[in-house]
């Protein structure tokens, strides 16, 4: 059977596209505006700085103005878009779940698989080892039956050399074994972790966490504390509390 599923479009979006533009009455106020700000260049009294708030509300108006503006030009295609998300989550639900649970059929498989190899390994690694010490006592109960050629020396020779034969035996089936123990093509294993106890990293290994702090929490117990409660406190917990201007634009 052939597979056309690279040939076929699934999702088919029906309806015009759109074409945004500036609209010229805004682009000349946003210039009108933009005048009117260049000319405020210095605050230094309450009258130059009533004045300069009068310019702050007007470019203030204009933000406000394009942003409902966004939003009303965004609404309909957010909503196609989430339609469009909607629409492909559920008709490649079954896909994914059967993409996921045979996906998780190979990686079983293939963790089985290694550690049946990592048994093999360990088997070969002792295999080889028993095999070079029969190979060393078999070297050397031969050369003692050559130099004495007593009749025991001898026996034990031979017997060593049928030990040795056997672990020589025995090696080979363990490197079968490990050869055999061989992962399918198309899996791999990558390092992998969890997090057991993050302040316990965190006290280790400063590099590998990340802390942020929580703002609004913060803000929230300045305000309880009816702003700096101790410049010494604050400080103490690593945090350096001030006052900001803040400008109104109504």
């Amino acid at each position: 059977m052939n597979d056309t599923t690279n040939e076929t479009t699934a999702l088919i979006l029906k309806g015009e596209g759109y074409e945004l533009f500036i609209a010229p009455e805004a682009e000349e106020k946003k210039q009108q505006l933009i005048a009117s700000a260049s000319r405020v260049l210095a605050v230094r009294d309450n009258d130059e700085s009533a004045d300069a708030q009068g310019v702050i509300r007007s470019l203030a108006g204009m933000r406000t103005l394009v942003e409902k503006s966004r939003k009303d030009v965004k609404e309909p295609v957010i909503r196609i878009g989430k339609l469009i998300d909607q629409a492909a989550k559920d008709f490649l639900s079954g896909i994914e779940c059967e993409e996921t649970r045979i996906r998780k059929l190979v990686g079983d498989h293939a963790a089985e698989v290694a550690r049946a190899k990592a048994i093999a390994e360990a088997a070969e690694r002792k295999a080889f080892d028993e095999a070079r010490a029969a190979r060393e006592a078999a070297a050397e109960a031969a050369a003692k039956a050559d130099e004495t050629n007593n009749i025991g020396d001898v026996i034990a020779a031979r017997q060593a050399e049928q030990a040795r034969m056997e672990a020589a035996a025995a090696r080979m089936a363990a490197s079968d074994g490990t050869a055999a123990a061989r992962v399918a093509d198309g899996v791999r294993f990558t390092a992998d972790f969890e997090v057991l106890d993050m302040d316990l990293l965190a006290r280790g290994r400063r590099d590998l966490v990340t802390i942020t702090e929580k703002r609004a929490e913060i803000l929230k117990e300045l305000r309880d504390a009816g702003h700096p409660e101790s410049d010494d406190y604050w400080k103490a917990i690593g945090l350096r509390v001030f006052l900001k201007p803040v400008v109104s634009s109504r």
